[in-house]
């Protein structure tokens, strides 16, 4: 079988195991089978909270960069002022050593370049894609730059499977160019079988919690299956691989991948 992994930030040292992942109620997965228009949900109560998106907004925000020609292509240099975002002990080199494309930025979570990218956006576009694409609350009054990242903009497990619908269908307000371009930039994983698009997010919260994300798609011969996943800890370092064993468990068990 041909097995295509393209390998993001920290993703290397991730092993699938098949150890069990229970969280309780400290957890939640979606996942919306586009065929059948039916949900599989656990810790159902929890899939409608709204939480912070963190690194999962970088689906939209790269939507948007790309649909209002902020970034033109897949080979397009991006960097940040770097006067304005200093580089901090607990970034990765790959941030800040040299420009990258929007692909690379992506799946690397260079999120100095994506706070960038907001800003090149601006508040008005800004406002008006979230407020088209229905994503969440679509509230970014805490800074234009930093709105999903603990900030003021949340949103649920439910909402960010529907929204990914949306997207995948073709029915939000983008371009099929636009579109295009960005499949190839959230492409993960590619088999015989399916096509995985995915994207990781999370943070710490305050000193003893912490929460972690992992959203996307996956495209088979003949469907498409949408999940989230979020789950908590009581740092990031304890949910950052968690978070996509507990969601690929959860693809496996139900047959996806």
């Amino acid at each position: 079988m041909k097995v295509i992994v393209f390998f993001a930030l920290f993703v290397s040292s991730l092993a699938w195991s098949s150890e069990n992942i229970e969280c309780g109620k400290s957890c939640t997965f979606v996942l919306k089978n586009h065929k059948e228009a039916t949900y599989s949900i656990i810790n159902e109560s929890r899939a409608d909270v709204r939480i912070t998106p963190f690194s999962t907004f970088k689906v939209p925000n790269t939507l948007i960069a790309l649909d209002t020609g902020v970034v033109h292509s897949l080979v397009q240099e991006l960097t940040f002022d770097h006067l304005k975002y200093p580089a901090q002990s607990w970034w990765p080199s790959i941030w800040y050593d040299k420009p990258l494309p929007i692909r690379a930025a992506f799946q690397n979570s260079a999120v100095p370049i994506y706070r960038q990218l907001a800003i090149q956006i601006g508040e008005e576009r800004m406002s008006q894609y979230l407020s088209k694409f229905d994503y969440g609350n679509r509230d970014i009054s805490s800074g234009l730059d930093k709105f999903w990242l603990n900030g003021s903009l949340k949103i649920s497990a439910r909402e960010q499977v529907d929204f990914l619908q949306k997207l995948f269908s073709g029915s939000l307000p983008v371009s099929q160019e636009t579109l295009s371009l960005f499949k190839e930039v959230m492409l993960v994983e590619e088999t015989d079988s399916y096509k995985l698009y995915a994207k990781s997010g999370g943070g710490q919260i305050s000193d003893d919690f912490a929460q972690g994300w992992y959203v996307g798609v996956v495209e088979t011969g003949n469907n498409m299956y949408f999940f989230a996943a979020n789950i908590d800890g009581k740092n990031f370092a304890e949910i950052q691989t968690k978070r996509i064993r507990f969601t690929r468990q959860h693809l496996s068990r139900l047959g996806v991948i």
